[in-house]
């Protein structure tokens, strides 16, 4: 890439600061800072256009400046009202981090489990090594060989928490002879105020096999919520691992006969200890639930803690049973409200790690099934390999 762009700067504090104000309640700063942000970030663009900076990464930084300016036009027009009861506030890396640094030895998040069990098993998730006896208390539930010990983590939600709603609406620009960059916006239920975007890049030879979740003050090159691979197995279906800032160890989803199937579901992974399944279809097995639409015949799936799973008899292709429990935590439908293209719903009680999770894939799945090469000349897919141009820079953590 000709020119380059310091991540280590003051301009990328700039662009998250008034984010941060917000969070604090400093809502007159955070008005002053987004003015300051919107005019810095603005001649910076101008600086990467004159430097030769490629147009993917100017493009991010103008993105950025939008996000800006809605929230300076929302801030002030709730100071004009007089009151900020009731503001939407878009998630920041520190209200993430809160969660998982919150003490409560009564009640711990998926996220504090998974946090916690890769700082005790290390690299290898599958390790044997380590003494279950010497981890604390609250893992060594998940640490036992038999999943039956594990205490389901579905039936703890409480059934009055109310449904969060994400409304998905789509962009793109493009960026190169024959690349184009693809944004799904993720709001709030009333499809107004930008939480997420999550990016990838399309091209007319290479397929896409990287995305980025980024939260509405991370639109920047090379930060982000939650980065996705997507690996094309030898049945056709897709492997998808997750990663995060900070390092909490990848998350894995692998659908069941990988290399004779090309069901993209069910995908199995497990997070803070506990099994999920993502299933195609509505709930109970029944069709619908998102429907059919676009020319690929795209269906949203339903994610469901798992009770036990088990081969299914006399399958060849790697089917596999199963018995769910507790209520389906994630599902998708067409449109839903509010002028969305589609929207996403969450039972209420997950934590934001998790939650960012489940959005980064199934927003990367509806960005590869919806946006295929028009070949892959590089072998890409067999070589399972990135472009790198949108990964997450460890260092800024």
């Amino acid at each position: 890439m000709s020119g380059k762009i310091d991540t280590n700067n003051d301009i990328y504090r700039l662009a998250a600061s008034p984010f941060i104000m917000e969070r604090k309640g400093d809502y007159d700063d955070a008005i002053r800072m987004y003015k300051s942000a919107i005019e810095i970030l603005g001649e910076a663009t101008k600086t990467f256009k004159k430097g030769n900076v490629r147009k993917v990464n100017r493009k991010m930084f103008e993105r950025q400046v939008q996000v800006h300016r809605e929230r300076l036009a929302y801030l002030e027009s709730l100071k004009k009202k007089g009151s900020y009861e009731g503001i939407i506030l878009p998630p920041t890396i520190l209200d993430a981090m809160e969660e998982v640094e919150k003490q409560n030895e009564k009640s711990w998040t998926l996220t504090q489990i998974r946090k916690d069990l890769h700082a005790f098993r290390g690299e290898d998730p599958n390790t044997t090594g380590a003494d279950i006896s010497t981890a604390p208390l609250h893992l060594q539930p998940f640490l036992n060989t038999d999943p039956s010990t594990r205490p389901f983590f579905s039936l703890t939600l409480s059934p009055s928490a109310p449904t969060i709603t994400y409304r998905i609406t789509h962009s793109s620009e493009l960026v190169d002879l024959g690349l184009r960059s693809h944004w799904f916006f993720v709001k709030d239920s009333t499809n107004t105020h930008v939480l997420y975007a999550l990016q990838c890049l399309w091209s007319d030879e290479v397929p896409i096999v990287e995305t980025v979740l980024r939260r509405a003050g991370e639109f920047l090159p090379q930060i982000g919520a939650t980065s996705v691979k997507l690996r094309k197995q030898k049945g056709g279906t897709f492997r998808m691992e997750t990663c995060t800032i900070p390092d909490m160890g990848a998350i894995t989803e692998i659908p069941d006969g990988e290399m004779h199937r090309k069901d993209w579901s069910p995908r199995r992974f497990e997070y803070g200890g506990r099994n999920f399944a993502w299933k195609s279809g509505g709930a109970d097995g029944k069709k619908g639930d998102g429907g059919m639409f676009g020319a690929f015949g795209f269906a949203w799936e339903s994610l469901y803690e798992m009770k036990r799973v088990w081969a299914k008899s006399g399958s060849r292709t790697g089917k596999m049973e199963d018995e769910t429990v507790g209520p389906r935590l994630c599902w998708g439908e067409k449109k839903g409200g509010n002028g969305a293209d589609h929207s996403i719903h969450m039972i209420g009680g997950l934590d934001l790690y998790f939650r960012e999770h489940l959005l980064a894939v199934q927003l990367s799945r509806l960005a590869r099934v919806s946006y295929p090469p028009a070949k892959d000349n590089t072998g890409i897919e067999v070589a399972a390999a990135g472009l790198g141009w949108l990964s997450i820079a460890s260092s800024l953590a």
